[in-house]
């Protein structure tokens, strides 16, 4: 018996290592077979004169003038080109002229040795100038400039992504407009942060560093599947070629109490090193308001919570590369912070029976949380040929802790008892999160498709220590009235695989095609319950897209992704954090993933106007839901999968100039949704329309581009989310910047919300009970920034030089 029960273990222990590698022994196996047999071709261009002709175009071509491949000659007129074997015509082509022809049947390397041509023309120096849109369409995202916004300048990636187009940022929560869900990235590497977690850590990241925002509707397949309404992908600037370059940086922002932050930004890039460093330190003060009303059939409760808090932080932003040769880079990059978090903290409670105030609840309180963030990539990029085929590798090592107390004094008057009832409560805890992963990415364009096709492993760990205590210190002295003690461990694993292709057909159609597959395993384990959860399940995630030219003015294009929005690790800890003495939040550790399906149709007219029709069904949403306790007079703030969810949706986005100095862009939506809920708390159903208006106004107030200003101003509909109604709010915001001393010192002058209209105010009806609540985050501001830079920007370089974009890939 025990022999047979050894067997069946250690075959279920061979199942399980035999599926968590079975995705990547497939896609190795893949990769062998597309890889056909590849040849060389290399020669040397020259003139009439036997000198070496730099920067000649070579192309191989099929037979039927389909360029496959392009190269260009070095200094010395050198070239080599890496391709399929076959049959091909290569072209040398200077200044768009066709210099030399010639068919080949290419079955094995070729030397071809000096190509001589006549009647070359001298090459100058010619100098392209440019400056991107701020705002920009592509068939499966919307990139936003942000080096180029005036109202972010000075802010930090939070102040960028309250001005990004079809992003909202209220409540401390980062969404799309009608959507919840949404994933972020930096630098195309997934941030498992949320909540006040993750705004904390986009706070440290300066907008100065960022170079766009991509807004990403419809992730393809190589993306991580989480998300469900789509992923937000901040790209930071990268050092610039041949140059070097340092910035000193400063802002003052005042709001309800002044801030204060400095910074300095290096970065370097000559043959083969590029370097950027960033460091920064700011200091922070804001407050947070909200007006919680409890509508009880007999009381009414009125809540005010008045919270200041003061933030001391240090971060750096390190990123190194390396070019080996011409076809292998290597580079390494760090995100890092570590602060201070102190909260002075007020509330409370009006009680009323029938008009009358019978009852007083205060409590005053003060929280310190100290965090740390590092996360490490090194990465390897790999070029197989000259026309696009690569291959990536990533390492990544995330790591994030934090070490909050929270403690609190709280008196209970009653208007009947001249008794006073006190209480002291100690909240404690210390979180850790540890995350390796590491992934692989193939790109291999060919004549009839570009494939892309890689795989993906993480390893998380987390691990919460919680201790809460209350007293009863109404006597003078203290007795422990309860005490919790709990020590909550949640592991993660994910091993993913994808495969897409793209493919135009024609002049007229463009398809891609992606399917991503994600085997996930988790568990969690609560030592006061002495209960472990488990998870084991494998998805698909298809993604579609399809572009119609109709002609060079009219693009239409539909697609459709299926992705999936899993629970924060904070929110699976099921023990309780006491908010005040009426009130307390936990998580849930029985909390499962939700499932959603979005469909998106769209036309754009030249960079004019672009409209875009979409539907998304979510399945298994979850969330937060309010419970009120009112024999014992506590309202409990649990989470729970309770949801079904659609979303229909019409925006407009318009982008044109009005005059040379004044272009202007503005969106507007109109979305329809509708809840069905599975809870006894709320109502089964709970369906409205919503809607938003947004615009941006850019100026250039001189000749010579040196006086820049910015108008934008957004309004929100009352819109209907889940069971939450929220009411009509809007902002108003205006810029100014001014570029000087050849625009090196740059001055940036911001005031935000500046008519004080951005106070949310939301109701829902919960248990048969109405309650309101309206809140403010410190949005009116006046911020002033300035930054100076020097340095060079034509280092003694080498005539022939390569520019790599690190690749970097999510740290989860």
């Amino acid at each position: 018996m025990i022999n047979e029960l050894k067997i069946i273990f250690i075959f279920e222990k061979r199942q399980m290592i035999l599926k968590r590698n079975v995705l990547f022994i497939a896609m190795l196996l893949l990769s062998n077979f597309l890889f056909p047999q590849q040849s060389q071709i290399t020669g040397k261009v020259i003139d009439g004169k036997n000198n070496t002709i730099e920067f000649a175009e070579i192309l191989l071509l099929t037979q039927d003038s389909i360029a496959v491949k392009s190269e260009l000659s070095d200094a010395q007129g050198l070239f080599s080109i890496l391709s399929t074997n076959g049959k091909y015509i290569l072209q040398v082509k200077h200044l768009k002229n066709i210099i030399y022809s010639k068919n080949m049947d290419l079955q094995k390397d070729m030397d071809l040795g000096n190509i001589k041509v006549d009647n070359i023309q001298e090459i100058k120096e010619v100098v392209i100038e440019g400056k991107k849109k701020l705002i920009e369409r592509k068939v499966d995202r919307l990139v936003f400039n942000v080096e180029n916004s005036v109202s972010a300048t000075g802010g930090d990636a939070l102040d960028a992504l309250r001005v990004t187009p079809s992003i909202r940022v209220q409540n401390d929560q980062i969404s799309m407009i009608g959507k919840s869900g949404m994933s972020v990235m930096i630098d195309d590497r997934l941030m498992q942060l949320s909540g006040d977690d993750l705004i904390n850590f986009l706070k440290t990241i300066k907008s100065d560093n960022i170079k766009s925002i991509e807004v990403i509707t419809t992730p393809p397949a190589k993306y991580d599947a989480e998300g469900n309404s789509g992923i937000v992908n901040i790209k930071l600037k990268k050092a610039k070629a041949d140059s070097w370059s340092n910035t000193i940086r400063t802002t003052y922002k005042q709001a309800t109490y002044p801030s204060f932050s400095v910074g300095n930004n290096f970065t370097y890039q000559k043959n083969k090193l590029s370097l950027l460093l960033d460091v920064s330190a700011n200091k922070d003060i804001n407050i947070y308001t909200n007006d919680i009303n409890y509508y009880y059939p007999k009381e009414h409760w009125a809540n005010e919570i008045y919270n200041k808090s003061y933030i001391n932080r240090i971060s750096t932003i390190f990123n190194a590369g390396y070019n080996f040769s011409k076809t292998l880079n290597i580079g390494f990059q760090y995100l890092g912070n570590m602060g201070t978090l102190k909260k002075d903290e007020t509330s409370s409670s009006n009680i009323y029976d029938i008009g009358n105030l019978n009852r007083v609840l205060k409590s005053i309180g003060n929280t310190r949380n100290e965090t740390n963030n590092h996360s490490f990539n090194l990465n390897l990029l790999k070029k197989l040929d000259t026309l696009g085929k690569q291959f990536t590798v990533d390492v990544d090592y995330f790591i994030y802790d934090s070490d909050k107390n929270n403690n609190f004094n709280s008196q209970d008057f009653n208007s009947i008892s001249t008794n006073i009832y006190k209480e002291y409560v100690d909240n404690n805890n210390l979180q850790k999160i540890n995350n390796f992963s590491t992934r692989v990415d193939f790109d291999l364009p060919y004549q009839w498709a570009n494939l892309s096709f890689g795989g993906k492993m993480s390893f998380t760990k987390t691990n919460n220590n919680i201790d809460i205590s209350q007293y009863n210190t109404s006597n003078q002295t203290s007795l422990l009235t309860s005490n919790q003690l709990d020590n909550f461990t949640y592991n993660e694993n994910i091993q993913a695989i994808y495969f897409s292709a793209n493919r135009k057909f024609g002049t007229k159609w463009e398809g891609k095609i992606g399917l991503r597959g994600e085997f996930t395993q988790n568990k969690g384990y609560s030592q006061s319950t002495n209960q472990t959860n488990k998870n084991d399940y494998i998805k698909l995630f298809p993604t579609i897209y399809l572009s119609y030219f109709l002609n060079k003015e009219n693009t239409f294009a539909i697609s459709y992704g299926r992705r999936v929005n899993r629970p924060s690790y904070s929110n699976l800890n099921p023990a309780r954090w006491y908010l005040t003495p009426t009130s307390y939040e936990e998580g849930n550790p029985f909390l499962q993933p939700s499932f959603t399906s979005n469909f998106e149709l769209s036309h754009s007219y030249k960079d004019l106007l672009t409209t875009t029709l979409s539907f998304s069904k979510t399945k298994d949403g979850f969330g937060q839901l309010t419970v009120h306790d009112i024999e014992n007079d506590m309202q409990n703030f649990i989470r729970r999968n309770y949801y079904n969810y659609s979303l229909f949706s019409w925006s407009e986005y318009v982008n044109y100039s009005v005059f040379p100095w004044w272009n202007a862009s503005a969106e507007a939506s109109v979305y329809y949704t509708e809840t069905n809920t599975y809870t006894d708390y709320l109502q089964p159903k709970y369906s409205g329309w919503g809607g938003y208006f947004s615009t941006t106004n850019d100026f250039t107030l001189n000749k010579n581009k040196t006086i820049l200003a910015q108008l934008t101003y957004e309004y929100t509909y009352p819109t209907i989310f889940n069971e939450n109604r929220t009411e009509e709010y809007s902002s108003l915001g205006i810029g100014l910047k001014l570029l000087l001393s050849q625009k090196k010192l740059q001055i940036a002058l911001n005031a935000n919300n500046i008519l004080g209209t951005d106070r949310i105010k939301t109701s829902n009806t919960t248990q048969g009970i109405n309650q309101t609540f309206r809140q403010y985050y410190d949005t009116q501001y006046i911020r002033l920034s300035l930054s100076y830079k020097f340095g060079n920007k034509n280092l003694n370089a080498s005539k022939k030089n390569t520019s790599n974009e690190d690749e970097k890939r999510r740290a989860n």
